[in-house]
């Protein structure tokens, strides 16, 4: 009986007991920051496919004690910086840092970091910059998503200019329109197609849904197909070869025979077992490069390294003769390490310039 009695009361002083420590503990405070990142983020808008875009940050040091830079690290191969390792700042003084952002050659929203170090116990800062990469006709969405056994989709095309235009092959077939016949309609400055990739295996999967169309300054349209089996499981011979394409993408424009196009391709450096380590310099040693596609022939130009982890590769793309209208097709690159694809598109134009 008596337990019955004190078993509330001992539950509310305990109750009451935790809520008073509660009550007493001091409220957390906010870590005073110690360098400002001016601006913290650099909105470029919209940019161009494969442009390189300068922006400008400032580092301002609100300690009372100089800070000196470790380093500067960006998160991709594809933002470059000025030097600023070893550089001081002053109490209350500044420092410029410039960068710049090469814009992947397919259309989306693009986001690269640059990660400050500093020598201390200054707790590192970001510097982030942000693109829009756009093509002279628009894709919402800019890529096909695929996943979670999606297989069907639409994309709405829309000419910036608002110039009517034709769709010309759209997943290597004729369109699939929805709202529009071309038959009866006169073109237009926007359409909304079905792409569908039904019946495909992870094999046969292709990492980029192209459309083509007529437009002078929009040739073709790279969607990119976000599934499982274009992710990391594609192409896991990269892991052996020790390099890779990220944009995985040579766009060739319009060429035609004896007026080819000269394409660049970034070959890049890939070893995460080794956290980056060149472990074989002869990733970059460059063999050949030929076309898959027999409507195209491909000349290697250049290898240019740059740096260590990288090569720039000059690539020139030529229909043969007789061949006319949209392409698209795989480029092999052969290296002292190992072979690798890139798919590729062109319009060949014959010799009075049409498709």
């Amino acid at each position: 009986m008596l337990s019955r009695v004190l078993l509330p009361v001992l539950l509310a002083v305990t109750a009451c007991m935790q809520s008073s420590a509660l009550a007493q503990q001091p409220a957390p405070q906010a870590v005073r920051a110690m360098v400002a990142v001016e601006p913290a983020v650099v909105e470029l808008g919209a940019v161009e496919p494969g442009s390189r875009n300068p922006a400008r940050f400032v580092l301002r040091n609100l300690t009372n004690q100089i800070l000196i830079v470790k380093e500067a690290v960006p998160n991709c191969k594809c933002t470059d910086i000025t030097p600023v390792a070893g550089k001081s700042i002053a109490i209350g003084g500044t420092l410029a840092l410039d960068a710049s952002l090469k814009a992947p050659r397919a259309p989306g929203e693009k986001e690269a970091k640059v990660t400050i170090v500093f020598e201390g116990q200054v707790p590192p800062v970001t510097a982030t910059i942000k693109g829009d990469v756009q093509l002279p006709v628009l894709a919402d969405p800019p890529f096909c998503d695929a996943l979670k056994e999606n297989v069907r989709g639409v994309v709405k095309l829309k000419s910036k200019d608002g110039a009517p235009f034709r769709v010309l092959l759209s997943g290597g077939k004729e369109p699939t329109y929805l709202g529009f016949d071309p038959a009866k309609d006169a073109p237009r400055a926007e359409y909304t197609l079905l792409w569908d990739l039904s019946g495909k295996s992870c094999e046969q999967m292709p990492i980029w849904w192209f459309v083509f169309t007529d437009h002078p300054g929009c040739p073709s349209i790279p969607l990119r197909v976000r599934d499982e089996c274009t992710g990391s499981k594609h192409d896991m011979a990269r892991f052996q070869r020790f390099w890779w394409v990220k944009d995985q993408l040579a766009d060739a424009q319009h060429a035609s025979v004896g007026k080819p196009s000269e394409v660049s391709i970034d070959l890049e450096h890939y070893n995460p077992p080794a956290k980056g380590q060149v472990t074989d310099p002869r990733y970059r040693d460059v063999k050949s490069v030929r076309s898959l596609t027999p409507t195209v022939t491909a000349t290697l130009v250049s290898v240019t390294p740059q740096g260590v982890d990288s090569a720039a590769i000059i690539v020139r793309l030529e229909p043969v003769a007789g061949a006319a209208g949209p392409i698209e097709g795989e480029l092999e690159i052969v290296t002292a390490t190992g072979s690798g694809r890139v798919p590729f598109t062109m319009i060949a134009q014959t010799a009075g310039g049409s498709k």
